[in-house]
């Protein structure tokens, strides 16, 4: 579901969305959307698998540093928002509203991003290699005083990644009765349910806790392929 909502912000004509939500791999494209499809694809099913063949590849047909950032950046915003839609069972856009959507996300990038001089790379906690706004967001989000401790969302972020086995510096114990749930969010986001909601309620979470919660979750489990694509990129991976 995630690559498939990403692909609204490649701007292709409605004809040809179509065919590339149908199969993307022999949609009439140019080589160049179907490099950057392919790294959608990658981020959003099978993070682990980017390698610097896979960015090599990109570059080969005709993307550079700048446009596969690009291209990572909606991957990332897309994936960390149809987590959360699917949790909570928001409607998903659709025609006019979809298309919206994905211009209300350039935008939002471009704001974040800034002015051209901006740093187009930090390494952020533990060495890893992220955008700067991105590390900036994350940080915030695991440390502002909410109705969870920054312990919880921690700990919450850690159990997460390790879903796709990765590891955070601080791994911090998580309390069980949220395992369930965040492995769900992390690796089918699609199969949570009303009743995983009604579980955490009735474990005493409330509303606000269980939307904290959620959203670091999903965050996490977006950075797993934005932190790759970074890495093979600038880090010593490249």
């Amino acid at each position: 579901m995630e690559a498939h909502s990403a692909v609204a912000a490649l701007h292709l004509p409605q004809k040809t969305l179509d065919a590339v939500l149908e199969d993307w791999t022999s949609a009439d494209i140019p080589e160049r959307t179907r490099a950057a499809l392919k790294l959608l694809e990658y981020m959003t099913v099978h993070p682990g698998d980017i390698d610097l063949a896979l960015i090599a590849e990109n570059k080969q047909n005709g993307l550079d540093n700048l446009a596969i950032q690009e291209a990572a950046n909606v991957g990332f915003h897309y994936n960390l928002i149809t987590r959360v839609a699917d949790a909570f069972d928001f409607p998903v856009p659709q025609g006019v509203q979809q298309k919206r959507l994905a211009q209300m996300l350039n935008i939002t990038g471009k704001l974040l991003r800034g002015s051209a001089a901006t740093e187009s790379w930090i390494r952020g906690d533990g060495g890893v290699i992220r955008p700067p706004e991105v590390e900036k967001g994350r940080e915030h989000l695991l440390n502002f005083p909410g109705v969870t401790e920054p312990g919880l969302r921690k700990a919450a972020e850690a159990f997460v990644v390790a879903q796709w086995d990765l590891e955070r510096r601080e791994n911090l114990d998580l309390p069980h009765d949220l395992e369930p749930y965040l492995k769900k969010l992390s690796l089918y986001a699609y199969r949570i349910l009303d009743e995983d909601i009604a579980s955490l309620q009735s474990a005493g979470y409330s509303d606000d806790m269980i939307y904290e919660i959620t959203l670091v979750g999903a965050v996490g489990a977006a950075l797993v392929g934005l932190e790759a694509v970074y890495e093979y990129l600038y880090g010593d991976q490249k």
